[in-house]
């Protein structure tokens, strides 16, 4: 819309007397918001991409202090504005009123599910955009998602490596000279993350606060500011008991950094997902921070992490509540390093230091968690030996292992 389209818009809506209208009056009304608001939605990515290119500036902070947005509304902005650059034409309709950014959110989640695949989605763009001009944007929505899910080919694979690669943490000084950090991690670095610094917060509070006491300002929520001590905890790594507390430092320093997983998945998906068909099954599991990771990255996260199982029926009634698992021992890890020195993957050089103990009958299909059943996998190794689909096979006595790929 042009200026004066703007401000035709906005005379009519101030100048008419809502008491006295007709509903079609008021329907009349409400378009004309949509678009004002869709132009002005548009407007705003605008100036967020113009931001994002100067050094000196950082667009979140700025949509926070300037245009007063929550958290979750500033990412919503940030992906807008990201997919409106890749898809111009979504932009253009946004501006003209002719979508809301609802639809252009829509568009977002649907690049985000196919990860580097997302070219598939932005080649339907000018479908879509005629799609999303006939839909409501819950419609569109589930249009969208159910499109990227029949374009994906690789178990979610692509998606999770793009969020990999979005990990990032920014630190600066403000004007009131605190230290902010700012940033985000993917669904398996941010649950490790997540679990230590919540095991830093418990630790805390079920010592009463004694070695560390909860002094902060009624606008900081307690827990927030426990978590924010855990953090410089595991920045210092081991602390002296002097810093902050024995207890406290005893299971921050001595924590080992693994994933720590409550996983939200109903039976269905759980009995398919573990059968021989379901092993490149595309759908989804949500996990306890509200991230989705596909089956087949649940099942490589149970290699290494402490993953606590919440089963749910049909009907959101949990059938079973199982405890932390530990997997591989001390000393099954110990021979392990005795018998490999590298990736257990032909070729591979990546010392066993850097490596992970894989099942390779799963645990979850009732592999046992013993010598003849674990080898070490690098990370990319790891990888493709879950979401990638390999089947591996261990000569016990030889220890030589087949990869059918």
């Amino acid at each position: 819309m042009n200026s004066s389209v703007v401000i035709e818009r906005v005379n009519a809506l101030t100048s008419r007397d809502t008491s006295k209208c007709s509903v079609a009056e008021l329907r009349e009304g409400l378009n004309d918001i949509r678009c004002l608001r869709s132009w002005l939605d548009s407007l705003q990515s605008r100036l967020v991409a113009t931001m994002s290119e100067l050094n000196s500036v950082m667009p979140e902070v700025e949509l926070i202090r300037e245009s007063g947005l929550s958290t979750s509304d500033v990412r919503k902005v940030m992906a807008r504005t990201e997919t409106i650059g890749s898809v111009p034409a979504f932009g253009e309709a946004l501006a003209a009123g002719n979508v809301t950014s609802a639809h252009v959110d829509a568009l977002s989640s649907g690049l985000k599910i196919l990860g580097e695949q997302s070219g598939k989605l932005i080649e339907r763009a000018p479908e879509l955009l005629v799609t999303a001009q006939a839909m409501t944007a819950d419609e569109f929505t589930k249009f969208v998602r159910r499109t990227a899910q029949t374009l994906t080919d690789d178990g979610g694979v692509g998606r999770f490596e793009k969020q990999r690669r979005q990990t990032f943490l920014r630190h600066w000084v403000d004007a009131d000279g605190m230290t902010n950090l700012f940033g985000k991690f993917d669904p398996e670095r941010g649950s490790i993350v997540s679990a230590l610094l919540d095991a830093g917060v418990e630790a805390m509070f079920h010592s009463g606060d004694r070695e560390v006491p909860v002094e902060c300002d009624a606008s900081i929520e307690p827990n927030d500011h426990r978590r924010a001590l855990a953090l410089v905890a595991l920045l210092q790594s081991r602390l002296d008991s002097d810093s902050l507390g024995g207890a406290l430092s005893s299971s921050l320093c001595d924590r080992p950094a693994r994933a720590e997983i409550v996983v939200h998945i109903d039976y269905e998906l759980l009995a398919g997902a573990v059968s021989e068909t379901g092993l490149g099954d595309a759908r989804t599991c949500r996990i306890l921070n509200g991230s989705e990771l596909s089956v087949e990255t649940i099942r490589r996260l149970a290699c290494e992490a402490e993953i606590i199982p919440l089963v749910l029926d049909g009907k959101s009634v949990p059938l079973d509540v199982g405890k932390s698992k530990r997997l591989a021992t001390a000393y099954q890890r110990r021979a392990l390093a005795a018998v490999h020195e590298t990736c257990a993957i032909d070729g591979c050089s990546v010392k066993f230091s850097h490596c992970e103990p894989h099942h390779i009958e799963y645990w979850e299909n009732g592999g046992e968690t013993n010598f003849n059943n674990l080898v070490p996998l690098c990370s990319r190794h790891h990888h493709a030996a879950h979401e990638g689909g390999w089947k591996l096979k261990l000569n016990t006595e030889t220890r030589v292992l087949l990869v059918q790929r």
